[in-house]
């Protein structure tokens, strides 16, 4: 269905939302016909794989993308201490001497690292939106630069060294679950933390059915690009498997703007938080890891990767 054309920024990504491809059921009747055995969790990743791609499960470029952005409100509570972490982090990643960067050796995984104006933050949520539309709707198309070059298997995240006020906001509004018992994700935090999400919570009211409005308002670059890739991926029928909160909360947008937009997405492992793993639950996204292998997005994203490149080897050189 060829897409619409319009001046304002959502109205396309809406569009683009609404004329995802569908999953393909011939693909997975035909794996399914394939597997010797249906009822574990390898073939059910089959499966998935297969209907997501339209073909049988074989995994020869998997890439695993990672997108970095700042906040304002974090800079003003916390000193710049997160920023001047997450500008370490990008370092020590693009030096090639990260973790990350050895499991990516380990996996046979590309990686690609996105620094979203890491000097720039994001307004401060607790006075104002974050973006405005036309730059929000920006970076969702910047992230769909995560497939360019190519993949079979999709692998996003934010590189942060702990959840963001800003992912954790969305997570609550979209959810309805209760501010305190996600805030405490961050570790030490200050009662000065919790009054910005509810005074950020409190100017996005009203605005329940309109997730986009929502990311506007509350979301960072890293989570607006989170969003474009997932539907990039989707186009091109690329399978995704995401972790961590600002990319939970890039998938709550996404299913609240578009039922069935997710259906192509695997959540990396189970969130250990009991509230996030309620929230898993109601976007209906499966786990891959049934529980909380990493701490880091990252890692368990990739960690996620090579048990789903394990599963494909079950029926690669079957007839």
């Amino acid at each position: 269905m060829k897409q619409r054309e319009s001046g304002l920024p959502f109205d396309d990504i809406r569009n683009l939302a609404t004329n995802l491809p569908a999953m393909d059921a011939d693909a997975r009747t035909h794996t399914h016909g394939q597997l010797e055995k249906v009822d574990t969790v390898f073939s059910d990743i089959c499966l998935w794989y297969s209907q997501c791609s339209g073909r049988s499960p074989a995994i020869h470029r998997p890439a695993l993308t990672l997108f970095a952005g700042t906040h304002a409100v974090e800079n003003r509570l916390d000193a710049n201490q997160d920023s001047e972490k997450l500008l370490e982090m990008v370092t020590e990643i693009s030096a090639g001497s990260a973790f990350i960067n050895r499991l990516c050796h380990q996996h046979d995984v590309g990686l690609k690292v996105f620094d979203l104006a890491l000097q720039i933050p994001v307004d401060d949520i607790s006075e104002k939106a974050a973006l405005d539309e036309k730059s929000c709707a920006g970076t969702i198309a910047f992230g769909m630069e995560a497939i360019a070059g190519g993949a079979d298997l999709l692998c996003v995240a934010a590189l942060e060294s702990r959840p963001t006020l800003s992912s954790l906001a969305i997570i609550s509004f979209l959810s309805g679950s209760d501010i305190g018992s996600l805030v405490e994700l961050r570790g030490e935090t200050s009662s000065q933390e919790r009054d910005a999400v509810e005074q950020a919570l409190e100017m996005v009211k009203g605005h329940q059915s309109n997730s986009l409005e929502v990311l506007r308002r509350l979301g960072g670059r890293e989570t607006a690009a989170i969003c474009g890739a997932i539907l990039a991926a989707r186009s091109q029928h690329i399978p995704v498997l995401i972790d961590g909160c600002s990319a939970l909360a890039a998938a709550m947008v996404l299913n609240a703007l578009e039922p069935g937009s997710l259906d192509h997405v695997r959540f990396a492992q189970r969130p250990g938080n009991e509230a996030l793993s309620l929230v898993v639950d109601q976007t209906n996204i499966k786990t891959i890891i049934d529980t909380n292998l990493c701490s880091n997005a990252e890692e368990g994203v990739l960690s996620a990767a090579g048990i789903v490149k394990s599963a494909c080897l079950l029926i690669q050189g079957r007839p």
